[in-house]
């Protein structure tokens, strides 16, 4: 185990705490690092105490018994382990800035029993630098045939770099796209006129976004819809088929507090498949995905 302060780049970064979750997580993190042939680092972080000491004397155990649940599942993945005695998503956001990936469970040790998501999950949502990957415990109960597919939300150009991402891992994962568009009628769109006008633009909004990625990969499967639900609604309902669901988080510079919006924080408690957030800067100050 190394007690390191720096990271490698363009790796994949997993917080754990030997809890369950945290170790579906890891199985995932590895899974991401050798789909990207890149390096994996596991980091444990714990709070120190009130005399400077800190509080955690597992962290060695926990590293190592982390470490060899990789090796067995990717044995060609390169791994190195930091154990850092700091507030965990200060350390996680830090790693973060370097990391082509960062992976986080939902719930570690310490959240309430029933909680879908604990606070270090909601925490990272709203700070992490880079996509981060919020993995399921559980896996989702399908009943239909499985289509390898990664869904992703877009409302306009704002969101290209979440579409980005879904064709990249789509074909890391050998997988086809659905791109999800959801709207709904406006107080504005009073008349029938209005509303036909209002549909053609929705259905239009994201061939911007989808027409290069569409041209830089045409062998990507893709499935471009515009629906008329609510956007939470839609994100949650493309789990049934979709092996992750990604999309962008949109922070306000220069804007304190978690910054996530609402179609965020539905995606995070009630998505039955993994969940990527793309975080983008938004220097409008307009209201949080």
């Amino acid at each position: 185990m190394s007690r390191r302060s720096e990271s490698p780049h363009g790796h994949v970064v997993v917080g754990t705490d030997g809890s369950r979750a945290a170790t579906h997580a890891l199985g995932q993190a590895a899974g991401e690092a050798h789909r990207r042939r890149v390096p994996l680092e596991i980091v444990h972080a714990w709070p120190w105490g009130g005399a400077f000491e800190p509080l955690d004397d597992d962290a060695p155990d926990i590293l190592a018994k982390a470490a060899r649940h990789v090796a067995a599942l990717a044995p060609h993945v390169q791994v190195t382990t930091a154990a850092v005695a700091d507030d965990v998503v200060e350390v996680l956001v830090r790693r973060s800035r370097t990391a082509a990936l960062t992976v986080v469970g939902t719930r570690g040790n310490g959240g309430f029993a029933g909680l879908l998501l604990g606070s270090v999950s909601l925490r990272m949502a709203a700070h992490c630098r880079s996509p981060l990957l919020v993995v399921r415990d559980e896996p989702p109960v399908r009943t239909m045939p499985r289509v390898r597919t990664v869904a992703v939300g877009v409302r306009g150009e704002e969101d290209a770099p979440a579409a980005s991402f879904a064709f990249a891992e789509a074909l890391r994962r050998g997988a086809g796209v659905s791109v999800v568009h959801a709207w709904a009628f406006g107080r504005n769109d009073r008349t029938h006129g209005d509303r036909e006008s209002r549909a053609r633009r929705e259905e239009a909004s994201t061939e911007p976004v989808v027409a290069p990625l569409r041209k830089e990969h045409p062998f990507v499967r893709l499935d471009n819809r515009s629906v008329r639900v609510a956007p939470a609604r839609a994100l949650i309902d493309a789990c049934a088929t979709g092996e992750v669901v990604v999309i962008a988080t949109h922070r306000r510079k220069y804007t304190l507090g978690l910054q996530l919006g609402p179609v965020t924080h539905a995606l995070l408690h009630h998505a039955r498949c993994h969940v990527v957030l793309v975080p983008v800067t938004d220097s409008s100050g307009a209201e949080a995905h």
